[in-house]
């Protein structure tokens, strides 16, 4: 059984950070109802410099595959009518315009839940419902700017953003644990909630560490670039003869290891590197000696020696290596969704862990099944042709 079954979620979300709660919740078994605009749809649909077909854009439909699209106008008072009609089937709203959009929508969170008190309202948005910034859109490279984590990633030529969409997906991954808290309060006798999810929260809630150490000491902290935490030259990237290695040797066995390995092993006692202490102070020195040692290994043996002896290490892959990695299927890591007119499925990331497998999950066409919704609140075949013929359905 699929964790959420049963659950009925109506999605008024768009481009990545809403999408991305509901692709989750359509993948714990949640039946997901997407409202999109007629004829342009949702504007990550669009996105087909990365890839796809018109309206079919391969970001698109990473995390939209599984949902029902409805192309319904809610800019016209029958089409408000009729997403107020499909959220009293609902358990759960999701929405990520600016605040104060729904509330002009006639769709407020307030007047929802006043019709339906136990239904769960999830707002996200770039900086918040309320505060001095909550009227300012965001982008993920917005919200990587304003929360400290484009300065802490800078280099010699000035700020710079992680590039991917990471505030987006993980502030939509935040409001999935915040609505399944909210579920568990409500289904334990309590009454639904409006859950209000920032983006800027989000990305702080990454930089939680920084934060604390600010908080702490009075200083701003930098990001550590390819240094590993612990700032010592043992736990770093490299290049190789023959591409690069992630070493991640923190504690001291896995040093010595990591020198015996390199065939090197007298300098587990050399006073410059026989201590945390002393690596750190000698962080330039063994750095030197690393890149000069590591330049004649292939990395792929290095990972292989490494792992043997406890060291964590791991050879650079680039993302398509990784997807069609033997560990990768085994663990059933992806998923595949059908994506109309192509030949072929699909890959993409399923929940990130195991759950009930989904069958025929199928990336919609925009508005795919604003009939078959719409029927099932009582509309016969007159009724929805004199929607569209009047522009408020597609």
């Amino acid at each position: 059984m699929s964790a959420l079954a049963g659950l009925r979620v109506i999605d008024f979300t768009h481009a990545i950070s809403g999408p991305t709660c509901t692709n989750m919740l359509a993948q714990l078994g949640a039946e997901v109802v997407k409202i999109e605009p007629p004829g342009r749809g949702d504007g990550f649909r669009h996105y087909t410099e990365h890839g796809g077909a018109p309206l079919l854009s391969i970001p698109f439909a990473a995390i939209n595959a599984g949902k029902q699209s409805v192309a319904l106008d809610l800019k016209s008072e029958t089409g408000q009518h009729l997403a107020r009609a499909l959220i009293a089937t609902a358990d759960v709203v999701v929405e990520n315009f600016r605040p104060g959009v729904m509330a002009r929508l006639g769709l407020s969170p307030d007047r929802l839940r006043a019709a339906d008190p136990r239904l769960i309202v999830v707002s996200i948005s770039g900086f918040g419902q309320d505060g001095p910034m909550a009227h300012y859109g965001a982008y993920d490279h917005i919200a990587q700017a304003a929360s400290g984590i484009a300065v802490m990633n800078a280099t010699t030529d000035g700020p710079l953003k992680i590039g991917i969409p990471i505030i987006d997906s993980f502030t939509g991954y935040v409001a999935v644990i915040a609505l399944l808290a909210a579920l568990r309060i409500r289904d334990a006798g309590g009454e639904g909630a409006h859950l209000d999810i920032a983006m800027l929260d989000s990305a702080l809630k990454l930089v939680n560490t920084s934060v604390a150490v600010h908080s702490h000491t009075g200083t701003v902290p930098m990001g550590t670039g390819n240094r590993g935490f612990r700032l010592v030259a043992t736990s770093e990237f490299y290049p190789t003869g023959d591409g690069w290695i992630a070493l991640g040797a923190n504690e001291q066995a896995q040093v010595a290891s990591l020198f015996r390995v390199l065939g090197h092993p007298g300098l587990i006692d050399d006073p410059r590197f026989a201590t945390h202490a002393a690596r750190t102070e000698n962080y330039a020195e063994l750095r030197a000696w690393l890149t000069t040692v590591l330049a004649d290994c292939d990395a792929a043996t290095l990972e292989r020696d490494l792992v043997a002896v406890g060291v964590a290490a791991a050879r650079l892959r680039d993302v398509g290596e990784i997807a069609t990695d033997p560990h990768i299927r085994q663990r059933g890591t992806l998923e595949q969704v059908e994506l109309p007119g192509a030949e072929r499925p699909l890959d993409v990331v399923g929940a990130g862990f195991a759950t009930a497998p989904r069958a025929g999950a199928r990336v919609p066409l925009l508005g795919e099944h604003s009939d078959a919704v719409l029927a099932a609140l009582g509309l016969d075949r007159d009724a929805i042709a004199a929607l569209r013929r009047a522009g408020v359905l597609a």
